[in-house]
């Protein structure tokens, strides 16, 4: 059976502003950052991900508030039917929303210098593909699936939670997972089209 999520796509290039939408603990999160260009990455990423809940919450972005889950996975403090995950990598995140529904979402930028068998490996997958873009894909698949069941990378996520690739920009691979459903997935476009 399918359920509706929504896939928000953002650029994290030249996003230094987005500071204004980030709270006191998450500036300090930010600045803790050794490398600048990821901490103005983190910062876009995670101001993108208020200015879309803010979005489906009717409520202003610094109204946003957030509790961690025990692996670290994200949820709103206030109580609502509203689910989603933020995933970012190189200059793009992928911000999936959807309602009552647990769901994760992964972006991975392809790079040749990784090798991703082995990795994969060690998380227990098999029957690996040969070639790079497929073996990101199924990274991008697992992690999507394991941050869905809310649990540690290293734990097998159960065979309840269902994902889908995604379209990525060039050069990345992309998946999104649900629990206990196929997703059926909506492109809102970027934040930039809120």
């Amino acid at each position: 059976m399918q359920y509706p999520v929504d896939v928000w796509t953002v650029s994290l290039i030249g996003a230094d502003a987005a500071r204004d939408l980030l709270s006191e603990e998450e500036m300090g999160r930010a600045n803790r950052f050794k490398f600048d260009g990821d901490r103005v990455r983190w910062s876009a990423a995670r101001s993108a991900l208020r200015l879309v809940l803010s979005k489906y919450a009717g409520i202003e972005p610094m109204q946003i508030d957030f509790r961690c889950g025990e692996h670290g996975k994200p949820s709103l403090t206030f109580e609502g039917d509203i689910e989603f995950n933020l995933s970012h990598a190189g200059d793009w995140a992928l911000i999936a929303v959807t309602h009552n529904v647990p769901v994760g979402v992964d972006i991975e930028r392809i790079r040749e210098k990784i090798d991703m068998a082995p990795l994969l490996e060690r998380l227990g997958e098999s029957n690996l593909p040969a070639a790079r873009e497929e073996l990101y894909q199924r990274w991008t698949r697992r992690e999507a699936r394991s941050k869905a069941a809310g649990g540690a990378l290293f734990d097998k996520p159960p065979d309840t939670i269902c994902v889908a690739s995604l379209n990525a920009p060039e050069g990345y691979t992309a998946a999104v997972a649900l629990a206990g459903f196929t997703p059926l997935v909506s492109y809102c476009g970027g934040v930039g089209n809120l």
